[in-house]
């Protein structure tokens, strides 16, 4: 009996034993979360870090943490200088950083961002000298150690002609802050300059994935990288995706124009300089590539660009899976995967993908051929090439807009339906109730975002073909303001998204009788757009977006105003 008693009683220690060990060991975690290393996960983004990839946090400024407390305005304003900052535009990005710091003195990221952009600048005056030390010695007071000292130490010691110096300074803040852009991407400029260029690819990598792919610096830093390493099959494929983000960035263009010189197309590589200095006047780069032109000589093997089947399936995996993981709805992504396992002979992974579509939408185009094509034994090539694929994948994730939620800034007035459709097919993407009907064949959405009333105006024909859309976006804010200030946000889309065409009427400010628009217009493969706002009326921008086989040839853009004003 005795025995019996000391045995249970050994059972009860034992379960009180672990019950305190589990108990501790969740305090343990709970502490260890609260107070020990934090880290992010990383989201998929073509060219960045692996999936799944995380970062410690460590000593990085909780920058955005801070902005969430301020107004959408604000927030806005500091976007849109940050934007000027990765352009290569210092000057102007460190105006908005200085007024809005002078408005807000504790805002942390507006401090840093003027820091950041006086340091960027080639040259300064006197004034601007005298603001660059005081803002690092402002920065040394608020972080006297770690990270931000350390990269304080490398700027420095860079400006004055220690680029191995700077270099140990920079790899300190980036081993000590590895998830903050501004070191990462430090780092990775100092690695190039020293031709490390594999760790300095890992940077820019890094830096891809850390601005969830927004960083036009990171893309145009591995872009360079493949560059001088003349790995260009990698350095063409990297500028056809980043071009389509970034339309208009000088330093791809540039890339773009050396890779059409290694082809030979030396016309095509005077065009792109050209619109750079049309962009860019003061860009020395294109300055000097002109004056080279035809003298330049491919870096590493000098075999030109010459993508095999092979690299191309290989790329476009690549750049798609990822996007594929973020967006597992987007059908044309997913068939653009699917077409690159097929030139790739990975013919079980191309029929996965096409029966995930066939699933999701039973009536997608062409989805029973494309899962033919891939049930073949016979080895094939996909019968489009990487530029036209990759073209469509952009298009479709600009145009991808879930029912339920709206993000006007990267989604402008675009819709995931092939012109043609019918409104079964485009309400099998949107939810009905979202809209009403105004008219025959005519469906209209209405909805508010903080300041901005958005109208979205679907259009369908007589035989009840989708073949276009209408968008007017009022910003109230903007109608009490004394300056009647237009909308950052929306002419920074004019800016991104016009192409310099070369036809005077085409792009820009034009008089129409008794109204001025600014407006850009484009073509695409099989659609028109123009983007537009009246001046004089800063509050309200349009758009609108048409099959082009609907438009009258020739046109002039006051002849638009028709289009704009429909509805």
């Amino acid at each position: 009996m005795a025995s019996k008693k000391s045995f249970v009683r050994k059972l009860i220690f034992a379960y009180l034993f672990l019950c305190a060990t589990g108990i501790l060991v969740f305090i343990g975690f709970e502490l260890y979360k609260r107070f020990g290393p934090s880290t992010i996960k990383l989201e998929s983004v073509p060219f960045g870090l692996s999936v799944g990839s995380e970062l410690l946090v460590g000593d990085s400024p909780e920058f955005q943490k801070t902005l969430e407390e301020y107004s959408f305005a604000t927030r806005d304003e500091i976007r849109r200088a940050s934007d000027l900052s990765e352009a290569g535009e210092p000057a102007r990005a460190l105006e908005i950083f200085d007024a809005i710091s002078l408005t807000y003195p504790a805002l942390e990221i507006a401090r840093f961002g003027s820091m950041d952009a006086l340091l960027d600048m080639d040259s300064l005056d006197a004034s601007h000298k005298v603001r660059l030390e005081t803002l690092m010695e402002d920065w040394q007071c608020r972080y006297p150690n770690g990270a931000m000292k350390a990269y304080l130490d490398s700027r420095r010691t860079f400006s004055e002609g220690s680029l191995t110096t700077a270099l140990e300074f920079a790899r300190i803040a980036s081993d000590k802050a590895p998830a903050f852009l501004a070191y990462r991407l430090w780092y990775g400029k100092l690695l190039f300059l020293a031709e490390q260029h594999t760790r300095s690819a890992e940077e820019a990598r890094a830096a891809i994935s850390i601005s969830r792919g927004t960083s036009l610096k990171a893309y145009a830093l591995l872009a360079n990288v493949f560059h001088a390493l003349g790995q260009l099959d990698s350095c063409s494929s990297l500028l056809e995706y980043a071009s389509s983000r970034f339309t208009n960035a000088p330093e791809l263009l540039l890339l773009k124009g050396y890779l059409e010189e290694y082809r030979g197309n030396y016309d095509d590589a005077e065009v792109l300089y050209q619109k750079i200095l049309a962009i860019k006047p003061n860009f020395k780069k294109a300055s000097e590539a002109i004056s080279t032109l035809g003298e330049k000589l491919p870096p590493g093997n000098g075999l030109g660009v010459s993508l095999t089947s092979s690299d191309r399936a290989r790329v476009a995996r690549e750049i798609l899976e990822p996007l594929v993981s973020q967006y597992p709805d987007n059908l044309p992504l997913r068939e653009a995967l699917g077409r690159a396992y097929l030139k790739g002979k990975n013919f079980d992974l191309a029929r996965m993908q096409f029966l995930e579509i066939q699933q999701k939408d039973a009536e997608y185009p062409d989805i029973q051929l494309r899962i033919q094509e891939a049930s073949a034994v016979r080895q094939m090539e996909a019968p489009t090439g990487l530029a036209e694929n990759l073209n469509r994948v952009a298009d479709s994730l600009r145009v991808s807009m879930p029912a339920t939620k709206h993000d006007f800034n990267t989604r402008l007035g675009h819709y995931l339906v092939r012109y043609g459709a019918s409104p079964k097919e485009f309400f099998s993407h949107y939810a009905v109730s979202n809209f009403k009907q105004i008219k025959k064949h005519i469906w209209q959405e209405t909805f508010t975002d903080g300041h901005h009333t958005h109208v979205y105006t679907v259009l369908f024909d007589s035989r009840d073909r989708y073949y276009g859309v209408h968008v007017l976006v009022i910003d109230s804010s903007t109608v009490a303001h004394e300056h009647g200030r237009a909308p950052e946000v929306f002419t920074r889309l004019l800016q991104q998204n016009s192409r310099i065409s070369g036809i005077g009427s085409a792009t820009g400010e034009t008089e129409c009788g008794d109204v001025v628009i600014d407006a850009a217009v484009w073509d695409a493969q099989d659609n028109f757009e123009i983007l537009a706002r009246v001046i004089g009326k800063p509050e309200e921008v349009r758009m609108v977006r048409f099959d082009k086989r609907y438009l009258p040839m020739s046109l002039k853009l006051c002849d638009y105003l028709e289009y704009l004003n429909a509805y």
